[in-house]
């Protein structure tokens, strides 16, 4: 309903108004929240950008952001969205959470069944799922309930929970 009311940005959007560019990069990028409003506060669009491509050149795992545990590489990500591997689902509580999109993920255990109510993808069935080290609630295992859908399953893991990859920051 966002994209219907503001509409949804152009790539010649992007090529001809870099600070649109630069916020949406800032939007999308599999970060946590810190990191992400320390982007979307820098003051210059070049700035944020030099910041932007940092992050990404030295972005690879993703890790449990109360032990650190590896969850995944960035290359595991997968698009299950229009909006990429990173989008924002609202459950029936009105709870905003921030997913990214992995097909293949490490460290985590499942708590409960696979439900289908209420599933932010149609023919899949979800099962939540915590840090097997901490015990954090990561997010979401999601399984197909039709053996034509692929993947046949994917995790979804909430940004909220995701450490700032230390290398990131050595590097810089």
């Amino acid at each position: 309903m966002w994209k219907q009311i503001v509409g949804a940005p152009a790539m010649d959007d992007f090529v001809k108004k870099p600070d649109l560019l630069s916020f949406h990069i800032a939007s999308k990028i599999p970060v946590s929240e810190s990191t992400r409003q320390e982007l979307l506060e820098i003051d210059g669009t070049s700035y944020r950008l030099r910041r932007e491509i940092n992050l990404l050149e030295c972005f690879d795992r993703i890790r449990c952001k109360n032990c650190q545990t590896l969850i995944a590489r960035r290359s595991d990500m997968l698009v299950m969205s229009t909006d990429g591997p990173l989008g924002a689902y609202v459950n029936p509580h009105g709870y905003v959470h921030e997913i990214m999109t992995l097909y293949k993920a490490n460290g985590l255990v499942r708590k409960g069944r696979p439900a289908t109510e209420y599933s932010w993808f149609p023919g899949y069935a979800w099962t939540i799922i915590n840090c097997a080290t901490c015990e954090t609630q990561m997010g979401w295992l999601f399984t197909a309930t039709n053996e034509k859908l692929k993947p046949r399953m994917f995790w979804g893991i909430r940004s909220s929970q995701v450490a700032d990859d230390m290398q990131a920051y050595t590097d810089l």
